[in-house]
């Protein structure tokens, strides 16, 4: 699949110690990707579901690009097959290529870097800083306290209503891709124009993101 098709940054998990139906999801997900002709953007692991993803991709014909820091690179985790593996500095600069490098976002279940990485590219949508589609995969309910937390956040005034839907849900594979191509074809991704700010009060705005 050519470099220039559609590319989906997808966080995962790269702990080893999970249940095989994560993995089993990860290589349905990657499998999928390659069918509908979509590249992947990842954290540039080898290993658990990070490297099963990359490696279904690859195997159906879609180009993967694999963004690492320096550091892991001597914890021998690398995905030294990947079509691109970009080495940077530390996580922040990790986060940034892969950004830059991709048209959405889609979060697997996995553990503290997934959630984390997820709510980077939540609150950007959120606030504005990019159009890019936000997917949350969850078909055994792995991220239901995050989404409750959020509404939570939401009743008490912590989190602007609407939040909650500037991340999309989902349950299969096919339904996250659909989602995910259905917000291309509204014309978001990379160099979509961004909304204008919100009007009100800059602080009560900002506080309450």
């Amino acid at each position: 699949m050519p470099s220039n098709s559609p590319a989906l940054c997808v966080f995962t998990a790269s702990s080893e110690d999970i249940d095989p139906r994560y993995r089993q999801l990860a290589q349905e997900l990657g499998a999928e990707m390659a069918r509908r002709g979509i590249n992947l953007v990842s954290g540039g692991g080898r290993i658990s579901t990070m490297g099963a993803l990359a490696s279904a991709v690859r195997a159906g014909g879609s180009h993967t690009i694999g963004v690492i820091p320096q550091r892991l690179l001597g914890w021998e985790v690398a995905d030294n097959d990947a079509d691109e593996l970009l080495v940077t500095a530390d996580m922040r600069e990790r986060k940034g290529l892969m950004d830059s490098n991709s048209d959405g976002f889609l979060a697997l279940p996995g553990g503290l870097g997934t959630l984390e990485e997820l709510l980077e590219a939540w609150v950007g949508r959120s606030l504005g800083m990019h159009r890019k589609p936000v997917v949350i995969l969850d078909p055994w309910g792995d991220f239901t306290g995050l989404r409750e937390l959020i509404i939570s956040m939401s009743d008490s005034g912590l989190v602007r209503n609407g939040v909650i839907d500037d991340a999309i849900w989902a349950l299969t594979v096919d339904e996250a891709l659909d989602a995910v191509e259905q917000s291309w074809s509204r014309g978001e991704g990379r160099g979509a124009q961004v909304p204008p700010l919100p009007t009100g009060r800059p602080a009560d705005w900002l506080e309450a993101d």
